[in-house]
């Protein structure tokens, strides 16, 4: 009876040490998938990813050698990027030459015969894998161990092969700096460009131009309220008055011109009015602006892009034009938009616009065109002015509004 009593307390503390054990590495594993998941938030490059992960592995397990292989799928070229400790480099190369497989999916795993091989990345005709040694004790990877390997190798891979991508495309556009980027890069730099001015245009209104009505309200109150004010004081007062006002009316003019008010709201026909409208108060030539019955409903980026260009082409006129009359002409036809800049200035060769597109911002115009996949053709000569055709393709939804509209008053 005493022998049952002392064999049942041993179990039960065995089982207790035991327990603790296990509860304990399998929390410090969910603990680590979190902390791992944080830092990945942050990573911007491959490198760093891979670093974090070799970081994180070496933390965790009794290793002490992690390499990162190569391999390009066409003639099976199979190479050591990196390792950190001692990795058996030929046997090991030699084994994935003849057992990798180009239908392997990303947290795959290869029992070598030293160590473990996941794959972690695939695209442009390469895959990535990550090796680990086996264990320093020489015990083999228990479930937990395993389950953790996969679930991580597996995240790893999710971000690895975006950041291959982002990668990618930066080198792609690094070596193509001579050519036109595509019209997909286009516009999510003008989207990105618009997202910044509305940005900076909040962050204007809300704190310069707060704090500037706030100074001329009191400095307002002063020269009405104190009687006893000098005159001299007074005037010097006023005058600082009419200084801050001004300011606060640059402050409102470069608000709207970041993010322009109202301007989904009103559509863009009247978005060009008014900006023909403002402008005129300003330049030293006279605007005529022709619409034809522009009645097609377009898509807000499309608006957008529209009042841009023509913000671009009003100020290029009054900068370098030396123009007195300006037309701008805007019609539909068979699902595109024609959008016509002509001006009776001083106008220049063909061969010098080329090299004057930049400091005349005409290279922004193309771009935004191109973005939107339209064409842009520039015309000018010597005392001739400057001529600007703008053809613009819609998608078929947003022409079809058109039609219906033709259809309905027909």
């Amino acid at each position: 009876m005493i022998m049952i009593v002392v064999f049942l307390y041993a179990k039960e503390v065995l089982d207790l040490k035991f327990r603790n054990k296990v509860i304990k590495g399998a929390h410090e594993f969910e603990q680590s998938l979190e902390s791992f998941s944080r830092r990945v938030a942050n990573v911007m490059k491959v490198a760093e990813l891979e670093r974090c992960l070799v970081d994180e592995l070496t933390r965790l397990l009794p290793i002490h050698s992690v390499g990162f292989i190569e391999r390009r799928v066409e003639g099976n070229i199979i190479t050591l990027k990196w390792r950190q400790g001692a990795v058996p480099t030929e046997t090991l190369l030699s084994e994935l030459y003849s057992r990798v497989s180009s239908r392997s999916d990303i947290g795959d795993s290869l029992k070598m015969s030293q160590g473990y091989c996941y794959m972690i990345g695939q695209g442009r005709g390469t895959q990535h894998f990550v090796w680990i040694d086996d264990k320093v004790n020489h015990m083999e990877y228990n479930h937990d161990e395993k389950v953790w390997l996969r679930t991580i190798m597996t995240y790893v891979g999710f971000v690895y092969q975006n950041l291959q991508l982002i990668e990618g495309l930066v080198h792609d556009l690094s070596t193509k700096r001579g050519e036109e980027a595509p019209p997909w890069v286009l516009r999510l730099l003008f989207q990105l460009s618009e997202k910044e001015r509305r940005k900076l245009a909040s962050d204007l209104h809300d704190s310069a131009l707060q704090d500037q009505l706030l100074w001329y309200r009191k400095l307002e109150a002063i020269t009405h309220d104190e009687e006893q004010l000098p005159p001299a004081t007074r005037t010097n007062l006023e005058d600082i008055r009419e200084g801050l006002l001004d300011v606060i009316h640059q402050i409102r003019e470069t608000c709207n011109e970041l993010r322009p008010p109202f301007l989904k709201e009103m559509g863009v026909i009247e978005a060009i009015e008014n900006l023909c409208t403002h402008t005129q108060l300003h330049a030293n030539y006279t605007i005529t602006f022709s619409h034809q019955d522009f009645r097609v409903e377009i898509s807000d980026e499309h608006v957008l892009s529209l009042y841009r260009i023509t913000q671009e082409l009003l100020r290029n006129g009054m900068k370098h034009s030396r123009a007195t009359q300006v037309e701008l002409m805007l019609h539909y036809n068979q699902r595109q938009i024609f959008y016509r800049y002509k001006d009776n200035g001083i106008g220049m060769e063909m061969d010098r616009l080329q090299s004057s597109f930049k400091h005349m911002g005409l290279s922004g115009i193309r771009e935004r065109v191109s973005g939107l996949e339209g064409e842009t053709h520039f015309r000018t000569a010597p005392g001739q002015g400057l001529d600007i055709e703008i053809i613009i393709p819609l998608p078929e939804e947003e022409s079809a509004e058109f039609r219906g509209s033709e259809e309905e008053s027909a």
